[in-house]
């Protein structure tokens, strides 16, 4: 007979309580103990308790290897019979042999229902560091099971494949939103649309009356920076930096040779580089980039309000100002083809007609963004990342523990995006280097994001996994906060950032009117739902778990708690130093900001 003393950890979400009947068994080296009750007078495993409880063990099982959980429902007299299966979230168990120290076992995972879950104790583990059958059996078992409950499936033909759920109901308990984010995100979702509905402005099909009437919008909510979009928005250098700073930072490279089908002249660009000036020169010189939407072009456009919508495919060439000065738009062309039906936009036209041309460039800012570089490389290609390490990392391994154009063209844009994506598109590194963008001043997303990536490519040496892991981390969390954090912000005046255009590109110039500028922006209800959607997405819903914070103690080896220690030191440094800079910038940077930045993909 041995006795073992048992404490056990249940989580504080709520519903992490469970009435349920909890019993372990203990896996050693000499065999395994029956299921032993933990079990004493009154209640168990009450929301965020830590009970201790003594067991014995009719044999010896030698070194102990493995701890196995079971749960039940508890039983009452007929005919009541078995009570609700409610489920139940534990945190971790500590084993204590009649000698030797104390061994923790991590879990920090629902149960629901009847079932047995085993668990490891916390050391991380590669495969070939188990040292006993029963641990190798173990481990193929987890795997073999991850890979049944978790299965792929293909969504849409050319999308990455997901996870093979018809719903949200369906989900495993472990992947669905906490109790608390659901409540909050629904609360605040009805009471947008609410407020939208009061004001009249969600049942509003027609066209805004006038630019004047769109600030409306700013009585539903706002924010320092959204009050400087408004003030700038129409401003050459302001719309520049958003190809640096805004929603879509990704976009922006350096233009060595000018495209055949964008047939910007000297004379054209005069006005802004100075007479005399030559293109080929600041090429040469390095100051000349370029943002191109080629793959919008010919994508199916959605309808709304019953009205077809439209979309471009626009270049534009952008000029970095000698000695650090501003950077600066030189020329808009709205479509892939040149001709006197797609003329070249320039600064000196017309205010209308370039300000429209720059507004047709963030409606495709808006859609590339949205579709691509926030829905596909920061959410869809996460839920790969995330499926992978399901099916293929058991929770023991080291890497597990750290942890207008409508749905048509969408799916279009990313079946498109998705021939094209590369492994070293998703490094950031490699991605400056590929786009000539490592000296281009004010690059603040460059900037912070090169310091929280911080590592110094085939996955053959222990450098190259922790560049591939740093790469899925940095996307799932701090790329995706950056591309995703500022989208109210950017769009709450929505001349800034219009999600659909309801007039077609203009084929000429000199046709356009204030009248007409506004005619061509989304109607109000369209504005309204999109803003109302972008403020839910900008903003987290609840259990807030910022870059470094790890309050799921998986590991209880000394190395890796250095590790953490040292990482959440130099995000602490880092956040100083954004903090500092931004006191210095009209336009503060946040969005790298550590912490504000989730751990994962959050909503």
């Amino acid at each position: 007979m041995a006795e073992y003393g048992v404490r056990v950890s249940t989580g504080e979400a709520i519903g992490a309580g469970t009435w349920n009947r909890i019993a372990v068994s203990i896996v050693g080296t000499l065999g395994e103990t029956p299921p032993l009750p933990l079990d004493h007078f009154g209640k168990e495993f009450s929301k965020g308790a830590v009970e201790a409880f003594r067991v014995a063990s009719p044999q010896d099982v030698g070194r102990v290897l493995l701890l196995r959980l079971h749960k039940a429902p508890l039983l009452l007299p007929s005919p009541v019979g078995p009570l609700a299966r409610d489920a139940w979230f534990c945190n971790w168990l500590q084993l204590t042999p009649p000698q030797g120290a104390p061994l923790r076992f991590p879990c920090y995972q629902w149960m629901e229902g009847s079932g047995i879950l085993t668990l490891r104790e916390g050391a991380g583990k590669v495969s070939w560091a188990d040292d006993h059958p029963v641990l190798q059996q173990q481990r193929r078992e987890e795997l073999q099971a991850r890979q049944d409950s978790y299965q792929w499936k293909t969504y849409r033909p050319g999308w990455p494949r997901c996870l093979d759920e018809k719903t949200v109901k369906d989900l495993d308990l472990n992947l669905k939103y906490s109790v608390t984010k659901n409540v909050h995100f629904y609360l605040k979702a009805g009471s947008g649309f609410t407020e939208m509905t009061l004001k009249g402005l969600l049942c509003r099909k027609g066209p805004w009356k006038s630019l004047h009437e769109m600030k409306r919008m700013f009585n539903f909510h706002k924010s320092p920076a959204a009050e400087y979009v408004y003030e700038h928005w129409q401003e050459d250098a302001f719309f520049a930096s958003q190809f640096l700073n805004g929603l879509n930072p990704v976009l922006i490279r350096r233009c060595r040779s000018l495209p055949e089908n964008f047939p910007v002249t000297d004379d054209m660009v005069a006005p802004v580089l100075g007479p005399g000036a030559s293109l080929q020169a600041e090429l040469e010189r390095g100051s000349l980039f370029l943002v191109d939407h080629a793959i919008l072009s010919g994508v199916r456009t959605n309808v709304i309000n019953g009205k077809p919508q439209f979309s471009a495919a626009p270049m534009t060439l952008l000029y970095q100002t000698p000695g650090g000065g501003p950077l600066l738009p030189l020329a808009i062309q709205l479509s892939q083809t040149p001709g006197p039906t797609s003329p070249i936009f320039l600064p000196s036209d017309n205010k209308w007609d370039w300000l429209l041309a720059k507004t047709w460039v963030r409606n495709s800012e808006f859609s590339v963004h949205e579709a691509l570089t926030h829905l596909l490389q920061a959410h869809l290609l996460s839920e790969v990342f995330t499926m992978a390490t399901l099916r293929q990392l058991p929770h023991c391994h080291p890497l597990f523990k750290s942890t207008g154009i409508g749905l048509g063209g969408f799916s279009e844009l990313i079946q498109r995006r998705m021939e094209e994506l590369s492994y070293t598109a998703l490094c950031l590194p490699e991605d400056i280097r590929a786009r000539g963008v490592e000296d281009i001043p004010g690059y603040y997303y460059r900037d912070d994001g090169l310091q929280i990536w911080g590592v110094p490519s085939s996955l053959d040496t222990r450098e190259s996994l922790v560049h591939y892991a740093t790469m899925v981390i940095f996307n799932c969390s701090a790329k995706h906060y950056a591309v995703s954090a500022g989208q109210f912000d950017s769009s709450i005046w929505m001349p800034n950032l219009p999600p659909t255009m309801q007039l077609p590109p203009p084929t000429s110039k000199g046709q356009t009117e204030p009248e007409g500028f506004t005619a061509a922006l989304p109607a109000v209800n369209a504005t309204c739902d999109i803003i109302v959607t972008l403020w839910l997405l900008s903003k987290e819903p609840g259990d807030r778990r910022p870059l470094g914070t790890y309050p799921e103690e998986h590991f209880i080896e000394e190395a890796p708690r250095r590790s953490i220690a040292a990482f959440q030191s130099r995000l602490a440094q880092i956040s100083k130093d954004i903090q500092k800079r931004n006191k210095e910038l009209a336009l503060p940077y946040t969005y790298l900001d550590p912490p504000l930045i989730e751990n994962s993909v959050s909503i």
